[in-house]
């Protein structure tokens, strides 16, 4: 994602005394897997309808901030927004503005998606398997015309780097999940054994966390764990279609070639 060239920093003031806020997780907590599904849907609910955006035009004209052509049409779409008497906009659509900036929420949902180890027998809500996909897919399509944090540039730049990488590997290991929960979803079938080429060609789709952990074959088998006579049969096949030398090799170094091809000399 390319850098914004003028990012636009927020600069919130203190809101006053009994202006009613909504807290897009309120009843939720966020460490039970059900409620992380639900907190992340209203995120990116309220990105996608542009609520955020909105709120975000009208508290920036509260405060006398510049205001892109974005926040000025967002404006012209209120017709009528003021309770009567009241000196400043209290609800929109009968939301009162958010409690939080959106990349604070974003801040407090993205490190709970992440699932370490990954057990691919495991049940798993859909946050953990779909979660960081999903918000990384609204976050580009719908945060182009918000603030950024000051120093941030790039919409996923609001996470740290190692939590970015931790997560794009376990986007990966959706191509094993399952293997373990039942008597044929084994690589020992073959019907499952196309989960490999898949495996393979994530990894190398992202390749850039692989390098940034270093990691060798056995590696990464301590974050994804894999039933026993699966984890023997997915070494050997990794091992084969990689032209792997040992499963201490430095992973990133066999993503290169393309499957079932002897690496350029």
């Amino acid at each position: 994602m390319s850098k914004r060239k003028s990012p636009r920093t927020a600069n919130r003031k203190p809101l006053a005394a009994g202006v009613p806020i909504h807290d897009t997780f309120e009843r939720l907590d966020l460490n039970d897997p059900g409620d992380l599904d639900e907190g992340l849907g209203r995120l990116i609910h309220h990105l996608e309808t542009g609520y955020f955006l909105t709120w975000e035009a009208v508290i920036r004209q509260e405060q006398d901030l510049p205001l892109t052509r974005e926040h000025q049409q967002a404006l012209s779409q209120l017709i009528d927004f003021r309770d009567q008497g009241a000196d400043r906009i209290l609800y929109i659509d009968e939301m009162p503005r958010p409690s939080e900036p959106w990349y604070a929420l974003a801040r407090k949902i993205a490190p709970r998606l992440l699932q370490e180890p990954y057990l691919t027998n495991a049940l798993y809500y859909d946050a953990t398997l779909e979660g960081w996909p999903a918000l990384v897919e609204c976050l580009h399509k719908q945060t182009q015309a918000l603030s950024l944090p000051e120093g941030v540039h790039t919409p996923l730049d609001i996470f740290p780097v190692d939590l970015r990488h931790r997560l794009w590997l376990q986007t990966c290991f959706d191509a094993l999940h399952g293997l373990g929960q039942e008597d044929e979803l084994t690589l020992a079938n073959p019907e499952q054994q196309d989960r490999v080429e898949w495996f393979i060609n994530l990894l190398r789709e992202h390749k850039d966390s692989v390098q940034y952990f270093d990691l060798t074959l056995d590696d990464l088998l301590t974050r994804v764990i894999l039933p026993p006579k699966d984890r023997a049969l997915l070494i050997e096949m990794m091992r084969k279609n990689l032209n792997l030398p040992t499963p201490q090799s430095r992973l990133a170094e066999f993503l290169e070639a393309p499957l079932h091809e002897e690496p350029s000399p």
